[in-house]
């Protein structure tokens, strides 16, 4: 009998370790926070910079806020996975018009000397760069739901966590097409990491595990970005760094598709309007960035245009809910 109760406990032992691997994913698990297009998520570096959402979006003016909406176009679920950056299609946004405004992020981190250091190392490279590293980057929307390494801020450090952001979403990418910046809470962006994912936060209607896609680097850099517009449909390029002043003629008869394994891109998302940014954070006491090299290459180096006047006010911080929506494998970075 002693022999036969040693057995069944080992047993027993053995299946809850089991068990426990299982729903850690194997030590490779990890949540994965469910970001909709205008929440602030987890410790935001500043306020929104997007501008108010354009037309066919069922968003509000500007500041962020917990909806979960998403766009008409996203309501159908796509097949996900990798897709190259330099993808034409992969990216939307309004003809002329900018997603986010580059100038105000820019003067509200040179405002913060604090928070500009910890967003620079993030991105790789000095404080004293910042300015022209976002006038390298391109503002755009994602056309699918979108898995990145997101920072937020908080006590003096950057702090990573994975993240799913909503089609929808304006973002700044580089000239690999890789996303950077999240607009609506200024947090800067790198690839995904780790596999095995739990999905947390409430989910848009649209959020299915299998239509997240992963943002690989272009094989080169760009010069142009092909972009969908949202009203029209129809392809436009945007050059590297441009803000919508210097886009390109409308395509005819495009698709709007981006292409990824298994399927496309759904139509276009919900975008910003030119009817000006939200309220952000008040700038601090002007920025003193020591110069130095860059630890990561920048995407291209725009032109050093002074600090926005009006930077953004402070928003407050949000968590994303702690309640799993469901679980799904999703792409490594």
């Amino acid at each position: 009998m002693l022999a036969t109760a040693v057995v069944v406990a080992g047993l027993g032992v053995a299946l809850g370790v089991v068990l426990s691997s299982g729903s850690s994913g194997g030590g490779s698990g990890q949540n994965v926070a469910l970001q909709p297009v205008a929440a602030a998520g987890q410790d935001p570096f500043t306020g929104s910079v997007a501008y108010a959402a354009g037309p066919g979006t069922g968003g509000s003016s500007g500041s962020p806020s917990g909806g979960n909406g998403a766009s008409s176009a996203a309501s159908s679920p796509v097949a996900g996975g990798t897709v190259d950056g330099g993808t034409p299609g992969l990216y939307g946004g309004t003809r002329e018009v900018a997603s986010c405004d580059v100038p105000k992020l820019s003067g509200y981190l040179t405002g913060n000397p604090d928070k500009a250091r910890a967003w620079a190392g993030v991105e790789g490279i000095d404080s004293s760069q910042i300015d022209s590293y976002l006038h390298g980057l391109t503002p755009v929307v994602l056309r699918q739901d979108t898995r990145v390494t997101n920072h937020g801020y908080h006590d003096g450090q950057a702090t990573s966590y994975q993240a799913v952001l909503q089609s929808g979403t304006a973002v700044l990418v580089d000239n690999q097409g890789l996303p950077r910046v999240r607009c609506a809470c200024g947090n800067p962006l790198l690839a995904p990491t780790g596999s095995g994912n739990t999905y947390t936060g409430t989910a848009w209607t649209s959020f299915q595990p299998n239509g997240v896609v992963t943002v690989t680097p272009a094989a080169a850099p760009v010069t142009q970005i092909v972009l969908v517009d949202q009203a029209t449909g129809s392809q436009f390029d945007r050059p590297v760094g441009g803000t919508g002043g210097s886009d390109g003629s409308p395509k005819p008869s495009a698709s709007g598709s981006a292409s990824s394994p298994g399927g496309s891109g759904s139509g276009s998302p919900s975008g910003r309007s030119p009817s000006g940014p939200s309220t952000g954070p008040s700038a601090g006491s002007p920025s003193s960035g020591a110069s130095g090299s860059s630890g990561k290459g920048s995407p291209g180096s725009g032109p050093g245009s002074a600090p926005a006047s009006s930077p953004p006010s402070a928003a407050p911080s949000e968590h994303p809910s702690s309640g799993a929506t469901g679980t799904g494998s999703g792409s490594a970075g």
